[in-house]
């Protein structure tokens, strides 16, 4: 390629400033570039104008970056995006700094503790594209690079070569890459001869059978310093690739547990070749850690010990075997006495409350109990605290995290993102990774041994699934049985040999929770625990789990999946996560026996108060309870709220005058979120009866039958009516959209439609009094923020809190907006009669036993997504109908968390003693 097309420094494409070449390829040249917008370094592939400018190609790079833009994979570089600037059109990509593995091979072949790791993350990526139908079709070392920690990049993912090779040299032969007119049709030549399939050099279709034989040559070659096919030119390699064998004896004798696995891989008749690259991946691991089932010890002592060595080493393992045994024989009379339980309390600061997801654990520690993680504040912020540290520290830039859970080793943290994402993260901290989308909520989590992820979700088309912890599309493990009324399974929790999986069934329109036990090793399934839900195994040789916000411990057999005893109480008044009768607590266990919990606060209840403008509080009603979202009538006569009865969520009216209250709802599933309609005849509200929380209508005298208004996969909850009762908006839970605002018009059609959809969450939107504006509060610029724009429709946009605002709410005047901030109630003054006018924002007062919104609560049972309004406006706006919590021990800092070391000999006590 001529250097006459070499960009200098400071040229831009786009937002892109060229800072230098790093080289050329078949397509173009490939600068380092500053992304000018982002502030970050990328890699930006320039193409040739012979590219550029032949439709056919570019239409086909187009169509294969596109494809690979669509993997989100640690061991794969990413592609930013496409560039078409000034007639010139560039590809931006991830820049990956650090040599080749063609530059490390080209020193010296590379030892087996060194190339299996290298393997393996290759295997991965190749993994992770062929779930998503993607085939790489030019895999070779010079498209792998290594960085510096280790980690390995696979480059020009699916990205093939269309440049015409002709006039190649000798010596470029065999690194060339060959021609294509489409990717994967039959009739065509596509790759580099060295590691090209035998289909794919005689021009046949391939698919993802032909990565596996690249694979197998880069792995060849990683271990011999040689290409396992090898040619003087393309003919001969090609000749080589088709007829010839590779020279197994070229490969170190530490390797004869990887040969196998290569044979498999360069299996010319692609029907007997290996199959599935998570094979590979699969014997890797195993050779890795020494688990395969051919007796393979880990890797280290294979290349550490040597032949003649061996029977020595075995000799003494059986001498110290002998000694152990003699040395516990005369000491088992007088065993040390076993460390007592010790209890301390963790107290978090207020704005560093745990965030609630309430869909699984919010606490999980580590397998050697080191290590607690949790999240906290409003933006649910992932969090880590080191148990022999006074403080935690926070993982950067990550947010909305849910239910964690941690990799066997400790080094992983893995999470849900509310936006509907399952990711880790390096307990060192670092960037999240993406392993795979989601649909639904999360439902637990657990990390196997074999490096692989079960997890569950309120999505009800599927029963637990499995994906690969490195990333890519998830599997069925276990499928619901609906003939037997089967509608969840929840809480995965695997054993530490990752050989049985506990996990809980919901049953019926009830959600009565069974626990289950799956022996992975052979798919036999048995019911152990009637009744109960989110169990666990302990090495003691016990399950325990979870009813009416205690945990049980019984022994289990887990060879016979089968309980055996009585079970005992071990923890009492644990603060619940799922709503209904599915049951769980907010627990998490170590292998060695550390329990953290989080527990029921003392008191806890709630009560219902008027507060007036300078912060004056007087009881609206006499009777406590833990309540949610307090609606007023529009005559203020009435109140529709949420009551928690022992972890079950329904809808009841409140009549302010007689002081009698009328409940609406009573099944097990969980009704929230009332909104009165204008004329008081009727309320709506959210219920998750059918899965997915979706809305219903019922009279407000508790008469009559419900109607359901809307049918969707996703969860919906209702906020606001307009005034004249003909549209609602309410939040609405989007796969790929997190919370967006929809709007549901209340004619025959009952029509639902989307109303704002933006890659941020958009909460608590309220219509104003005329109509013509809504309020809502989103999380676009970072923190929660109040804004207004027009309703229903139109391009205006106003932020009306600063210092971040949650939850607002209308004067009924119009003239004023309310607002959550922190513990403070905020107003503003407003203007609608034309355009939207808006002033400065005031505090009217602060309460910190006052509930703004249920994020801020740090008592009594939290609620699914707790964000909502927890407070209303009195119909002449000078008072508020609050929420205050009610503490039996006022001086007392709440308790957030509870840490018992050494628990497992508690355990043990009460179990002798039953």
């Amino acid at each position: 390629m001529s250097n006459e097309m070499a960009l200098g420094a400071g040229t831009r494409i786009g937002p892109y400033e060229i800072v230098g070449l790093l080289g050329v390829g078949g397509m173009g040249e490939v600068y380092r570039s500053r992304d000018t917008k982002l502030n970050r370094e990328v890699a930006v592939k320039v193409l040739l104008a012979a590219v550029a400018n032949d439709a056919e190609r570019l239409a086909r790079f187009s169509r294969e970056a596109q494809l690979i833009a669509s993997i989100n994979h640690p061991n794969i570089a990413q592609i930013h995006g496409l560039e078409d600037a000034g007639g010139i059109r560039a590809l931006v990509m991830e820049l990956v700094e650090g040599p080749t593995l063609a530059d490390r091979i080209a020193r010296e072949a590379i030892p087996l503790e060194e190339a299996l790791p290298i393997a393996k993350q290759i295997a991965e990526a190749l993994e992770a594209a062929h779930d998503l139908g993607i085939i790489h079709r030019d895999l070779k070392p010079a498209n792998v690079k290594i960085r510096a920690d280790g980690t390995v990049k696979v480059l020009d993912f699916g990205l093939a070569k269309v440049l015409d090779p002709a006039g190649a040299t000798s010596s470029e032969a065999a690194n060339s890459p060959t021609l294509s007119m489409q990717a994967t049709a039959a009739g065509v030549i596509l790759g580099t001869a060295a590691y090209m399939a035998p289909e794919q050099a005689r021009g046949k279709a391939v698919d993802k059978r032909a990565d596996i034989w690249a694979f197998g040559c880069v792995l060849f070659e990683m271990l011999t310093g040689t290409r396992a096919f090898q040619g003087d030119d393309i003919t001969d390699t090609i000749v080589a690739v088709v007829s010839k064998e590779p020279d197994w004896t070229a490969l170190p004798a530490s390797a004869s547990g990887v040969r196998p696995l290569l044979v498999r891989c360069l299996k010319k008749d692609r029907r007997q070749r290996l199959q599935a690259i998570g094979d590979a991946r699969i014997q890797i691991h195993e050779l890795i850690s020494g688990t395969s089932d051919d007796g393979a010890r880990p890797l280290a002592p294979v290349l550490t010990t040597s032949r003649r060595a061996a029977p020595v080493a075995v000799a003494a393992l059986a001498a110290a075997g002998m000694a152990a045994l003699v040395t516990w024989s005369l000491t088992r009379s007088a065993p040390p006495a076993s460390p007592a339980p010790t209890r301390f309390s963790i107290s978090l600061p207020a704005t560093e409350s745990l965030a609630y997801s309430y869909n699984a654990a919010d606490v999980a520690l580590s397998s050697d109990g080191r290590h607690l993680v949790y999240s906290a504040g409003p933006q649910a912020q992932l969090m880590v605290r080191a148990l022999d540290q006074l403080e935690a520290r926070s993982m950067p830039g990550i947010t909305n995290a849910r239910t964690p859970f941690l990799s066997p080793d400790g080094q992983w943290i893995g999470f849900f993102d509310r936006r509907g994402e399952l990711r880790k993260v390096s307990m060192a901290g670092g960037s999240a990774v993406t392993i795979s989308r989601v649909t639904g909520t999360s439902r637990g989590a657990t990390w196997l041994p074999d490096d692989t992820i079960v997890f569950a979700t309120s999505e009800r088309s599927s029963g637990l699934l499995r994906v690969a912890a490195g990333g890519g599309k998830p599997t069925e493990l276990t499928a619901l049985d609906s003939a037997s009324g089967e509608r969840g399974h929840y809480f995965p929790s695997a054993s530490p040999d990752g050989h049985v999986l506990l996990f809980t069934v919901a049953l019926g329109d009830v959600v009565d929770p069974n626990v289950v036990a799956l022996d992975l090793r052979t798919g036999r399934r048995k019911t152990i625990i009637r009744g109960g839900s989110q169990a666990k195994y302990l090495e003691t040789g016990h399950v325990v789990y979870v009813v009416a916000n205690t945990l049980w411990a019984v022994a289990f057999d887990p060879v016979k999946l089968e309980t055996s005893g009585d079970p005992v109480p071990v923890v009492e008044r644990l603060k619940a996560t799922f709503g209904g009768r599915v049951g769980g607590g907010n627990f998490s266990i170590s292998r060695h026996g550390t329990l953290v919990y989080v527990p029921q606060n003392e008191g806890g209840a709630r009560e219902l108060v008027w507060v007036d403008r300078s912060g004056t509080q007087e009881a609206a009603t006499a009777q406590p309870g833990f309540y949610y979202q307090p609606r007023l009538s529009r005559d203020s006569k009435r109140i529709a709220v949420t009551i928690d009865d022992q972890g079950n969520n329904d809808i009841f009216t409140l009549d302010l005058a007689r002081g009698t209250r009328t409940r609406l709802t009573f099944e097990a599933s969980g009704e929230m979120y009332p909104v009165w309609m204008p004329d008081g005849q009727s309320i709506i509200y959210s219920s998750a009866r059918n899965g997915s929380q979706n809305l219903y209508r019922r009279a407000s005298d508790g008469t009559g039958l419900e109607t359901r208004l809307t049918t969707s996969v996703n969860s919906q909850r209702s906020t606001s009516m307009s005034p004249d009762g003909t549209h609602m908006v309410f939040e609405e839970n989007a796969p790929k959209t997190a919370w967006d605002l929809g709007m549901l018009t209340l004619d025959g059609a009952m029509r639902a439609t989307s109303f704002v959809q933006l890659q941020f969450d958009e909460r608590n939107p309220e219509i104003s009094p005329d109509g013509r504006w809504l309020a809502y509060e989103s999380n676009e610029s970072g923190q929660e923020q109040v804004y207004v724009r027009p309703f229903p429709a139109g391009d205006a946009l106003f932020q009306i809190s600063s210092e971040g605002g949650r939850t607002p709410a209308w004067a009924p005047n119009g003239g004023e907006l309310f607002f959550a901030e922190g513990n403070s109630l905020m107003a503003v003054p407003v203007s609608s009669k034309g355009s939207f006018i808006h002033g400065n924002a005031t505090k009217l007062f602060e309460g910190l036993s006052l509930v703004f919104d249920a994020r801020a609560a740090s008592s009594g049972p939290k609620t699914p997504g707790g964000a909502y309004r927890m407070y209303d406006v009195s119909p002449d706006g000078k008072r508020f109908l609050m929420v205050r919590e009610v503490a039996s021990r006022p001086s007392s800092a709440p308790v957030s968390m509870v840490v018992v070391l050494n628990w497992f000999e508690e355990v043990k006590a009460k179990l002798t003693s039953q």
